[in-house]
């Protein structure tokens, strides 16, 4: 079993991804979607795993690259933090950028507003933010995907 831990929009506030690595269990990769401004080594030291980062439109100084492709199971993933392909305006955009690149996933942040959906045949995933939530009851969330044995990919969004 693998298991990803998927953030984003810490903006400097790392107190809820403490509390996400001391619950999820078997962390093998944790997958931070950008405006993290600044704390990849923090984060480095809090996770103890592999971690992929992008640029947020917040991480001004960061040399993280604006996406990625990650191969992770059986899975090609897309990550961006979104700002760069008009995420607040709908997802086509990203979409296109993940069957351009043959991911069967799109990751991204930006919104604040956690997403686990199906669009295009492509899953979309927005873990949402760990720390200024905008979704209608405000809690902090991430999302975890678990992929077993047989390949078997399975996302969940989370609160903190």
């Amino acid at each position: 079993m693998i298991n990803v831990v998927i953030i984003s929009d810490s903006h400097g506030n790392l107190d809820n991804v403490r509390k996400i690595m001391e619950k999820e269990q078997n962390v093998h990769q944790v997958i931070h979607l950008g405006d993290l401004i600044g704390q990849e080594m923090q984060l480095k030291e809090i996770c103890g795993c592999e971690i992929s980062f992008v640029k947020g439109n917040c991480d001004y100084y960061a040399d993280n690259p604006v996406s990625d492709v990650l191969e992770i199971g059986a899975n090609r993933i897309f990550i961006t933090h979104g700002h760069h392909y008009g995420v607040n305006f709908g997802i086509d955009r990203l979409c296109y950028a993940a069957k351009e690149n043959q991911c069967n996933i799109a990751m991204y942040g930006h919104t604040h507003v956690p997403d686990n959906s199906v669009y295009g045949g492509i899953i979309i995933v927005n873990p949402g933010s760990v720390s200024q939530p905008r979704q209608l009851n405000h809690k902090p969330t991430y999302a975890v995907m678990k992929i077993d044995d047989d390949g078997k990919t399975d996302i969940r969004i989370q609160y903190v």
